[in-house]
């Protein structure tokens, strides 16, 4: 159940008990009426007035308490829910990039092996073409310096692929002020890199993390200086998230539409017309 939902369900139990509190104070008074007017021996006319003037007015009174008290508990809990609304926004944003952090780390070790097995793959089968030309019977086992400097690199992983790894152990711990300066040395170190884009892309991560929100930007933008980079669309995404935590809603709206309009097939388009609508 959505806090929006708890949030209805609350107002409508406050609602319900300021009615049984009414009703409650209607009946008390009709007993009181006529407890009154047994007592007095009085007909219902004579002693009407002052029941209206008396017990009526307590009855309305002991009412508007009621409800005011009422309201002041819906507007409690209507603050509790924003406060919770946006303690889950924040949190279902940290748990989703620190999962994509975590599962790129597998995936681009993965990547690495696969071109490193597909290196080894074809070298042996060059070695074995080679034996059945030449066909000798005593030819030795290929040594360790028949396999090639980028097969050795692949296998035994590369000096950019360990800074940017260490970048991203650092942002799944939190430590986003070193992962940024691991990041920053990666690009510096590796200019022509692959891991380029990537590493401005996890630098703009961890200024948002930081509440950074204009450094953020501008390291989300780097990522557009890689042609055809994977992340291109992530980045576009935060930049409007960015802005719109700026409070410049009318940017944020600019930025998503942005969005839709390049990267149609993106997985963020759905999120990004949510929020048009909701920025208008």
């Amino acid at each position: 159940m959505t806090t929006r939902e708890l949030y209805d369900r609350k107002q409508c139990k406050v609602f319900v008990r300021w009615r049984q509190a009414v009703v409650f104070t209607i009946c008390l008074s009709v007993l009181v009426f006529q407890a009154e007017a047994r007592k007095r021996g009085m007909d219902n006319e004579s002693i009407l007035p002052q029941i209206d003037v008396i017990q009526v007015k307590e009855a309305s009174d002991e009412a508007l308490r009621t409800a005011a008290a009422l309201k002041r508990e819906a507007e409690a809990l209507t603050a509790r829910v924003a406060e919770l609304e946006k303690a889950v926004t924040l949190l279902n944003e940290e748990i989703s990039s620190v999962s994509a952090a975590k599962i790129e780390m597998v995936e681009t070790r993965l990547a690495l092996l696969t071109e490193a097995y597909k290196e080894l793959f074809a070298h042996i089968r060059t070695l074995e073409n080679e034996r059945l030309v030449t066909r000798r019977p005593m030819e030795p086992a290929p040594s360790r310096a028949a396999f090639t400097p980028a097969t050795e690199d692949l296998l035994l992983s590369s000096p950019e692929y360990d800074l940017y790894q260490s970048g991203l152990r650092l942002f799944n711990g939190r430590n986003y002020t070193e992962a940024v300066k691991v990041f920053n040395d990666c690009i510096a170190k590796f200019p022509q890199g692959r891991f380029v884009d990537n590493s401005w892309y996890w630098i703009g991560e961890s200024y948002y993390r930081l509440n950074k929100m204009k450094e953020a930007i501008e390291a989300y933008r780097n990522v557009f200086t890689t042609p055809h980079s994977s992340k291109a669309d992530a980045a576009q995404f935060k930049i409007a998230l960015s802005h719109h935590k700026l409070g410049a809603n009318g940017q944020a709206r600019t930025e998503f539409r942005r969005l839709v309009e390049r990267y149609p097939a993106s997985e963020f388009v759905e999120r990004s017309k949510k929020y048009i609508a909701e920025l208008k």
